[in-house]
């Protein structure tokens, strides 16, 4: 077994040969590590076993590592009992794929393990996949779940996990939890892992309440689950008092003044911090002058400072429904950082001069000090241009020209980065109500309007051109990449567009040919089902040091400048732009990153040692784990409104269909679930995969792709936000479902 080769000694061993570029002898590793015969038997047999894996290579008599492409040391990730994932510890080109391994490849190991792992491709998956060969050391494994007491009275109480993660029974150590209410929730430090014939054990480490019904209790449950930083440290929050609530004179000193500018923030109605504001001057010849604000969250946040360390810990913030776990502590994002309206604040501003159509033809970034004059929100930016409000379009008299200048000039933008082959698919979020007892009594489509493309716009651009600016000029950087389709998926996915009489090309894919069959389907019932599997298709978008591309937006380099407050990356990039233009102020135009794009760069000194390739990774995998997190509570959340439901009908489109059954999305509400292949009692079925259907092996029946049917609410799993569903035969009896249950009032989340 894995644990019997000394693994903390072995540990060690990696680390000394990663800093010995001529190699180990095995003298000199025993004489460091070997505390007996037995540690010099184990020792050996470690080397012995890692020299076979590839880990490691003998060089006459030294011993070096390999440095190969397919194994390397690092971590477990587990975001489900088949979600899991290896991050390796050296840098390695993933293409923005991830690398997965399969339960029984995992020797043992579990979440936040550090390990030994193979690379390669298996069994024809399009992610790249990992096997466990040695367990290094164990993390810390910290496991929420449901605390029971045994009916009996004998033993300890035992926790029940909530985690898929870690499917297993956990006693409890001594006395623990004998004081605390059945069904309580827990969270259990793992003490001792499950051996043969022995349940794993550990001890209450923190009690979050009596039980997982309680209102925002799925938020905790979720937060615990993904292991996110929800408090911040004594000292951060410290360091973030000492912080002036005001902008101080000294600290405008020899920034641009625009506070005389027009300048609003567009955000949701419940938005409480706003980092990115707008000011727009249309000029001779159709042109506009567009100067994008984004709060300079790197002048409050230095570098290797207890603020800057929590934020790159936490990476981004996490948005739930009614409550954020903020990357930087609300005196920051709620306060000086925000670009609150009638104060002073301090920004990095890109001054964008746009043509007519929609190029943008000099830019210049620089420090600044704005003053929005007011708090917008979609809904009333919305309301004004469509003029159906003349009470609000009085109200926002000055600014209505304002308004109509930005819609005029997203429409620019919006065509042109139409006609160079950028993907809308345009598919809707889904909302909660909430009742007044704060169950959820509603999930509802999200509406997207003019204001919310116009804002949309302004940042793709911003982000584009700041991207450019540091390519040109060579500096060291992080883009957000988004690589092309891999060729299985694509072949996949045409297959599919062939069922439905839509052509889509094999091989070559370019973004013009999405967008084309994008705008092919608009309005026709198979839309969503074939926009859905669209965007399966696609590689997940993350970041990268190296300029690779956005497939997406057709966008031939990428980076993420707008949201600093939210997102580590775009704090970072201000960095840079910050360092660049203290020691080059002149860099900061456009002209001068040509220039020297043309002349040919070599990289400034000051940036030589940025790790922007670790940066990087460390940015995507704390963005999947947040996002991964949102989709969670979704889940439960959906779960539990269909869990009030059970024997209820509803009509639903087929989604996707496996050979164990088909998977349907409710017309009424954004809430998915599986209707069994068991639950088809009248015949014997089987998948048809290329029409993407199952078929009824006597009698004909069809259940296709995209097809619409009535089923019924059989069984909810709220702990695994699992719905199963059944068909309704013509003329069942019914209990229709409704929206909202009778008594209560709904409210939006706040």
């Amino acid at each position: 077994p894995a644990a019997s080769i000394s693994p903390g000694k072995i540990e060690n061993v990696l680390r000394r040969l990663d800093e010995a570029e001529e190699g180990l002898s095995l003298e000199e590793l025993l004489g460091e590590e070997a505390e007996s015969e037995q540690d010099e038997r184990t020792l050996v047999q470690g080397l012995t076993r890692l020299q076979g894996i590839g880990l490691l290579r003998r060089a006459g008599t030294r011993y070096q590592l390999a440095r190969s492409k397919r194994v390397s040391t690092g971590l477990i990730r587990q975001r489900g009992r088949k979600r899991i994932f290896f991050v390796p510890d050296r840098e390695m080109d993933l293409g923005g794929r991830a690398i997965r391994i399969a339960p029984e490849d995992l020797l043992g190991a579990f979440d936040g393990d550090r390990v030994v792992a193979t690379l390669g491709r298996g069994g024809g998956a399009l992610d790249l996949q990992a096997r466990v060969e040695m367990i290094l050391q164990r993390g810390r494994l910290v496991i929420v779940g449901r605390l029971h007491h045994r009916f009996t009275g004998f033993g300890p109480p035992w926790v029940e996990s909530l985690d898929e993660k870690f499917g297993f029974e956990i006693d409890l150590e001594g006395a623990e939890g004998a004081g605390l209410p059945e069904g309580g929730i827990v969270t259990v430090e793992v003490t001792a892992l499950p051996a043969a014939g022995r349940a794993p054990r550990g001890r209450i480490v923190e009690v979050l309440g009596d039980t997982s019904t309680a209102p925002g209790m799925d938020i905790e449950i979720v937060i615990r689950k993904h292991d996110l930083p929800h408090r911040f440290p004594p000292e951060v929050l410290a360091d973030a008092a000492k912080v002036s609530p005001t902008v101080l004179e000294k600290d405008a000193l020899g920034r641009l003044d625009l506070r005389a500018l027009p300048t609003v923030t567009i955000d949701g109605e419940t938005a409480r911090d706003f980092d990115d504001a707008i000011s727009l001057q249309e000029v001779e010849g159709g042109q506009f002058l567009l100067d994008v604000h984004i709060a300079d969250v790197s002048w409050y946040v230095r570098e290797g400072s207890t603020l800057d360390t929590e934020a790159r810990l936490r990476g981004t913030s996490v948005d739930f429904p009614e409550r954020a776990l903020p990357m930087l502590p609300e005196e920051l994002s709620n306060g000086i950082c925000s670009l609150r309206p009638q104060v002073d604040r301090l920004a990095l501003t890109a001054r964008m001069e746009v043509t007519a159509e929609g190029e943008v033809s000099g830019y210049r970034i620089c420090e600044t000090v704005i003053r929005s004059q007011e708090r917008m929100t979609y809904t009333d930016v919305n309301r004004l241009l469509s003029g159906g409000d003349p009470g609000l379009a009085e109200r926002y008299a000055p600014l209505l020209d304002l308004f109509r200048a930005m819609e005029r000039l997203a429409q620019v933008l919006i065509r042109r980065r139409s006609a160079r082959g950028a993907i809308d698919f345009n598919l809707p979020e889904s909302i909660f109500e909430f009742d007044d007892e704060g169950r959820v009594a509603g999930v509802l489509k999200a509406e997207r309007n003019i204001a919310h493309r116009l804002i949309e716009e302004f940042m793709l651009l911003a982000n584009e051109t700041v991207a450019g600016h540091l390519e040109r000029l060579g500096i060291p950087s992080i883009y957000r990449v988004h690589a092309p389709p891999e060729p299985l998926r694509v072949l996949e996915f045409a297959e599919l567009a062939q069922a439905y009489g839509y052509r889509f090309p094999l091989a070559n894919v370019q973004s013009h040919d999405y967008q084309r069959l994008s705008r092919q389907l608009e309005g026709r019932p198979e839309e969503r089902v074939i926009a859905y599997a669209m965007l399966r298709s696609l590689q997940r978008a993350c970041y990268e040091a190296e300029n690779q591309g956005h497939f997406g937006l057709a966008a031939p380099v990428y980076t993420h400048f707008t949201s600093p407050i939210r997102r580590y990356p775009d704090l970072l990039v201000h960095r840079l732009l910050r360092r660049l233009l203290q020691d080059h102020p002149d860099w900061g135009d456009g002209r001068a990153a040509f220039q020297r794009k043309a002349a040919g760069r070599a990289v400034p000194r000051q940036f030589e040692l940025i790790p922007c390739r670790w940066l990087a990774r460390e940015a995507s995998e704390r963005e999947r784990g947040a996002d991964a997190a949102e989709m969670e509570l979704s889940e439960w959340r959906k779960a539990a409104f269909m869990a009030e439901r059970v024997g209820e009908q509803f009509y639903a489109m087929i989604i996707n269909v496996q050979e164990f059954g088909f998977f349907v999305e409710l017309t009424e509400f954004f809430i998915e679930g599986l209707v069994p292949v068991r639950s088809l009692t009248d015949d014997v079925y089987r998948l048809e995969p290329r029409s993407h259907s199952l078929i009824g092996r006597h009698h004909g029946q069809r259940f296709r792709l995209g097809e619409s049917v009535r089923v019924r609410v059989d069984r909810v799993n709220i702990d695994r936000h699992l719905i199963d569903f059944s068909i309704v035969r013509p003329g069942a009896g019914e209990r229709k479902g409704t929206a909202r249950r009778r008594g209560r009032r709904a409210s939006h989340p706040s």
